[in-house]
């Protein structure tokens, strides 16, 4: 089993991949987290709505501005993010998904789940200039 908080149990790995291949069956997008099985219909990714959302809500087009965001995430259903993130990170939670992940991050912190978002966090803060 793959194990990212020591206290909360988790499925076999194989069990994991087997909800995510009925879904997907059925007709669904299925991508693995690293604590639950995302499931959805439609052409729809984490990169696709991000943009939206950031052109819509926030009027930003993130092709023009991406070096000033940071995406941090943690699971094969992160991997559009990566892929489109010049400053992307993985918490160390996605070593667990060597050779499943279609994009990987630039960079993996060292703590795993909220550690390893402490860890980013603390360095933008101890980066960022007055």
């Amino acid at each position: 089993a793959i194990d990212f908080c020591e206290d909360v149990p988790r499925l076999p790995l194989n069990a994991i991949e087997r909800i995510a291949e009925i879904m997907r069956e059925e007709g669904a997008t299925a991508k693995i987290s690293s604590i639950h099985v995302n499931c959805w219909f439609g052409a729809y990714d984490k990169i696709t709505m991000t943009k939206m959302l950031m052109r819509e809500v926030f009027g930003t087009d993130l092709d023009v501005y991406q070096d000033n965001f940071v995406f941090v995430g943690d699971s094969p259903n992160d991997a559009p993010m990566f892929a489109y993130f010049r400053n992307s990170i993985g918490v160390a939670n996605v070593r667990h998904f060597h050779g499943r992940l279609d994009a990987r991050p630039r960079y993996v912190t060292q703590g795993y789940a909220g550690k390893g978002f402490c860890e980013v966090a603390e360095s933008l803060t101890r980066a960022r200039r007055p």
